[in-house]
């Protein structure tokens, strides 16, 4: 967890306002992760603005029913800002790659759990 609140913290302020704006128009077709996406984007905002609250876990918003979807979701996130020509996207790049593995690593240990 605490390497994405490092990689939030990266995103600089005029990115950060084109993610949650992104997040703001993306089609409801996971929830649960646009949520999450919401929550920690606007805790970023927020920590800035000198309100302190926690940032909750992906895995708060995310059932593990969701993760495969949310891990898939997360790459293609990724991938799409990884495709913009802008220099200071690499933070948001950093932090769907990142998210993708910590969801990668749930559904890996949901999986061993179950087995």
């Amino acid at each position: 967890m605490f390497e994405l609140v490092a990689l939030l913290a990266a995103i600089d302020d005029i990115m950060l306002d084109a993610l949650i704006s992104t997040l703001d128009h993306l089609p409801g077709t996971l929830p649960a992760l646009q949520a999450w996406l919401e929550h920690a984007a606007r805790w970023e905002s927020d920590r800035r603005s000198g309100f302190d609250y926690p940032l909750q876990p992906p895995m708060a918003a995310i059932s593990p029913d969701e993760l495969p979807a949310a891990v898939e979701a997360s790459a293609l996130l990724g991938a799409s800002f990884r495709h913009d020509r802008r220099p200071d996207v690499s933070p948001i790049v950093a932090f769907f790659d990142r998210l993708k593995e910590s969801l990668l690593a749930e559904q890996q240990r949901d999986g061993a759990v179950l087995h």
